[in-house]
């Protein structure tokens, strides 16, 4: 019946709040304060009030408040998922996760919805500029990084992520990352669909050392396997480096 009331209760807060949203539940602990709860999301003590119709600061442990955040997306967790992947994908740390979901160790389970806080469009120090890119831009490098180059050496890997973010930069190509990838016949990998196999972690770590600036191709537009190239167009390019069974070119 406590249950019910609590459950109508919040619904009925809900009704009149549309606008509000909710990273998690937080059940407070001992020696807790609305103050240091709030340190530990990011959000004011009156803002902890207002989203749980509290009329003063006090609370009790074992009691359960629900926390606003400005802005983010659910994940459901997958097989194989930790928290540092889901962190490296959405591009936040693991750290954050644990804390927008009031989590206590890393331990994560297939089917748990977790609570991503937006971070919006990201942008790093990149050798020539700034790169500009979304979450989903970066998963995206990622998973071209592990479609085209798993296997390859660590430096290769860079390199692949590298080649995208240097054609952002060249007129002749699109100017984001996904309009990079997404292009016609560009990469082989989108054509069969493995574009869509899950990243592992040394994948996004690639994506984001080539955003940070590093790039082993120094400076490539183009990158092939010759044992498996088709295209004599490719052989008309300059190679400028070879990195495990990859050629690069400009």
């Amino acid at each position: 019946m406590y249950f019910l009331a609590f459950a109508i209760a919040f619904s009925v807060f809900l009704f009149f709040h549309p606008h509000a949203g909710y990273a998690a539940t937080y059940t407070v602990q001992p020696g807790d304060t609305l103050f240091l709860i709030g340190l530990r999301y990011n959000v004011t003590a009156e803002e902890i009030k207002q989203a749980n119709g509290l009329k003063d600061a006090w609370i009790y442990p074992g009691q359960v408040l629900w926390i606003p955040t400005k802005s983010g997306t659910n994940y459901t967790v997958q097989p194989g998922d930790t928290l540092f992947l889901i962190g490296l994908r959405f591009g936040i740390s693991y750290q954050e996760i644990m804390a927008a979901n009031g989590l206590t160790s890393e331990y994560i389970y297939p089917g748990q919805t977790l609570w991503i806080p937006e971070r919006g469009v990201l942008s790093l120090a990149s050798r020539g500029g700034k790169i500009s890119y979304t979450p989903e831009e970066f998963d995206l490098l990622a998973r071209l990084v592990y479609a085209e180059a798993r296997g390859e050496p660590y430096a290769g890997q860079v390199a692949v992520a590298a080649v995208v973010l240097n054609r952002l930069r060249d007129g002749r190509f699109p100017k984001t990352i996904a309009g990079v990838i997404y292009e016609p016949d560009a990469f082989e990998s989108v054509t069969n669909g493995q574009i869509w196999l899950q990243p592992n972690a040394t994948a996004y770590q690639a994506a984001r050392e080539a955003l940070a600036g590093k790039d082993p191709s120094g400076g490539a537009l183009f990158f092939w396997n010759p044992a498996t190239a088709t295209s004599p167009w490719v052989w008309t390019r300059k190679i400028i480096a070879v990195i495990g069974n990859h050629v690069f070119a400009i």
